[in-house]
């Protein structure tokens, strides 16, 4: 059965059409609106799939077991991890209807146009054109009550212990919005917060559904809020010091707030995904962009780290990409994930961010250290290739496939050893992580600093470090 769908975006002189899709059993096909082509407007579908690159021609996407839709819609569908919250609540959500769906693609299907507006990026996603008037005329949902924030949140507690009888799917929906969540182990989702001052306590845990400018007087800006589960207690500690050395590192980090809502440790990310004024910016991810370009990506696997450095100078082919800026910039990031013990550094965390005309490597996200937890302790996500000699010395080659001299790769690798002298000190001191967690990513962390040619002495006093 062919499946149809539209993609529109909002701009500063409103929402305006893109083009048609329509999905058969072996392809996506996808065509740009003539009054889309006639604006100029140079941000399309993808990176890839630009109307410079495709014009009035159709882009044809060949299907495959792990992209059932173009890659570029693949973050509208839920993910399947138990802490994705919002394909579980949307699973309540389908089965009230009259004819649910069929468990599998034709869920998904549903769940991506449940979810198909206000995520990360520009394109949202809709039924047909009626559909599309009508979502963006409707009025922005109303603020929810302190009562029905405090439902929200007893409802995420009882979530987290695995208890959903007790959320009312529809009144959870209308808080959050036809909004996508963020993937991954940790729950997220995309929300409106007051513009505060970043940091840790100075947001409340009030919240009004994403694309919220103002409630009252107030002003509300978009983020995404990450919600800290039993199994990955003190995760939330961890990745604001690593947000925090990042920053520190001269990355560009976006701002951040932490608060504690009856015992639940919460982080929320402003989104860099959206101007100052609330319209969206382009963003996909560097998996998305891959897998788009090469019918032989399906996952992490399908490439390593130094072809990464290549793919980024390919892609200055086709877009305004300074593809000596993002391969340094990956680069220093993939340098100074390995000194954190951030092996999660995988291809969907990592982003670009614009669109064609101006794109960039996006600003820094998810730099949480997970190899704290046993079940994730791998070096890097992305596969690294081992040449003759030692770990240091194939991470300073790896640097060549970033436009890098073995020297000016060295430089980089000791600069983030050195960034990071004081990181298991300012570990150890974290009051909100379980110990155990602490002294693990403690002695991985030393063990990685041996292997890269650790340049201070351990900085942990007391404890021996084996690795």
């Amino acid at each position: 059965m062919d499946r149809h769908a539209v993609i529109w975006m909002r701009t500063a002189n409103g929402p305006m059409k893109m083009g048609d899709m329509v999905v058969t059993e072996h392809e996506a096909r996808f065509a740009y609106a003539e009054e889309f082509l006639a604006s100029g407007n140079p941000d399309g579908l993808a990176l890839l799939a630009s109307p410079a690159l495709y014009g009035r021609e159709t882009f044809v996407f060949r299907l495959r077991p792990a992209f059932p839709v173009p890659p570029r819609l693949m973050q509208f569908i839920p993910g399947h991890g138990r802490n994705n919250l919002q394909r579980r609540l949307y699973d309540k959500v389908l089965a009230t209807r009259a004819s649910p769906p069929a468990p599998g693609f034709d869920t998904d299907w549903e769940m991506m146009l449940l979810a198909g507006r206000n995520g990360i990026g520009h394109i949202d996603v809709f039924r047909d054109d009626r559909a599309a008037e009508a979502g963006y005329g409707a009025a922005i949902k109303r603020h929810p009550r302190a009562a029905d924030r405090s439902a929200f949140w007893k409802a995420i507690r009882e979530d987290i212990a695995e208890d959903l009888e007790a959320i009312d799917p529809d009144q959870i929906a209308h808080l959050l919005g036809p909004t996508p969540s963020a993937g991954g182990m940790i729950p997220k989702l995309l929300v409106a917060i007051p513009d505060v001052p970043s940091g840790r306590q100075s947001w409340n845990g009030d919240f009004a559904p994403a694309g919220t400018r103002k409630v009252g007087e107030r002003r509300y800006i978009d983020a995404l809020l990450k919600i800290e589960p039993r199994e990955y207690e003190g995760v939330v500690g961890l990745e604001s010091l690593c947000l925090d050395i990042h920053r520190e590192s001269g990355f560009d980090v976006p701002r951040y707030w932490r608060v504690s809502i009856d015992g639940m440790q919460l982080l929320a990310v402003e989104r860099f995904d959206r101007t100052a004024s609330g319209i969206p910016v382009p963003m996909e991810s560097f998996y998305s962009v891959f897998a788009t370009g090469d019918a032989a990506f399906n996952g992490n696997e399908d490439t390593d780290i130094e072809e990464v450095g290549l793919r980024l100078e390919q892609l200055s082919s086709v877009t305004s990409l300074d593809h000596k800026a993002a391969r340094l910039m990956v680069y220093r990031r993939f340098c100074l994930a390995l000194c954190t013990g951030n092996g999660d550094m995988h291809l969907e965390n990592l982003s670009f961010l614009g669109g064609p005309r101006s794109v960039r490597v996006a600003p820094v996200y998810d730099p949480a250290p997970m190899r704290a937890w046993p079940q994730h302790n791998v070096r890097s996500a992305i596969p690294i290739v081992f040449e003759e000699g030692t770990f240091r010395d194939n991470v300073i080659r790896v640097g060549r496939a970033f436009g890098l001299s073995n020297n000016a790769a060295r430089d980089i690798l000791d600069e983030m050893l050195d960034v990071t002298r004081n990181y298991v000190t300012r570990v150890m001191a974290l009051q909100d992580v379980p110990d155990a967690r602490k002294l693990n990513l403690a002695r991985i962390v030393e063990a990685e600093r041996d292997a890269l040619g650790k340049i201070a002495p351990c900085d942990l006093p007391g404890t021996e470090m084996r690795g």
